[in-house]
Order: C-alpha cells, then structure tokens, then sequence
C-alpha cells in the first residue's frame, strides 16, 4: 500500500513525497499521512493535522 501511495502521490503533486523526513517512524503513521495527501489532494504539510484513516495493518501485531 506504502508504495501504491508513493506512486499517486508523485503523480499527483509533481514531486516525491519526502519520506526521508519520516525515518524511525511506523509504516503505519506515514501511510495515514499519504493517504489524506492522496484524498484530498493537499501537498504534504507538516502543520497539517490529520486524521488516521487506516488503524490497522496485515501482520501488526495487537
């Protein structure tokens, strides 16, 4: 899915999602983030609150 993401975003906007900003961080977190990009054709924004969408992922252990 991660990729799938990273494929509209850079269709959409023209430029490569800034992924090295996101290092460390869950898979998980960054496909939200992607994902309300993607939805709502909005650029990534750092300031920009998002609501998770996705909360849960195939192999995420509860």
């Amino acid at each position: 899915m991660l990729e799938l993401l990273l494929l509209q975003y850079k269709e959409i906007f023209g430029a490569d999602f800034p992924l090295a900003e996101f290092d460390g961080r869950q898979e998980l977190e960054v496909i939200n983030i992607l994902y309300d990009c993607v939805l709502n054709s909005l650029p990534y924004d750092p300031e920009r609150k998002i609501t998770p969408r996705i909360t849960e992922a195939p192999g995420v252990k509860k």
